[in-house]
């Protein structure tokens, strides 16, 4: 399980990167293309499995814990807000979300990194 964390977490944080960066593409060259909107999906999907599966796994850390709690509010909400806009949702509710997914799983990902190249520069 620890690892299909790890996977999960690292696989969401590249698909959010390659969703913000084709979004600033597309924003650049003010063109749409297909294998954006896939982009986004795909990264909607990963996040709703990382998180679920992320309030199972860490019970014991609260920090995790609770900060994939709050990921789940935040998917509830988006969920309304889907609910009540439909298709027209305000663009920069679509933006605030990508880039939470992004910061999120970035912080999630990092955070281990951080751990182990302190505990190098240490030892």
């Amino acid at each position: 399980m620890k690892n299909l964390i790890k996977v999960l977490s690292i696989i969401t944080f590249l698909s959010a990167t390659i969703t913000v960066a084709s979004i600033f593409y597309e924003g650049m060259i003010l063109k749409w293309f297909s294998y954006v909107g896939i982009s986004i999906i795909i990264t909607d999907i990963l996040f709703l499995i990382a998180t679920v599966v992320g309030v199972f796994y860490y019970k014991d850390n609260k920090i995790l814990f609770y900060s994939h709690l709050f990921s789940i509010f935040v998917i509830l909400v988006g969920i309304i807000l889907s609910l009540i806009f439909g298709n027209n949702i305000p663009k920069i509710l679509f933006l605030l979300w990508t880039f939470y997914i992004l910061y999120f799983y970035g912080i999630v990902v990092c955070k281990k990194l951080w751990q182990k190249i302190y505990l190098v520069c240490v030892l």
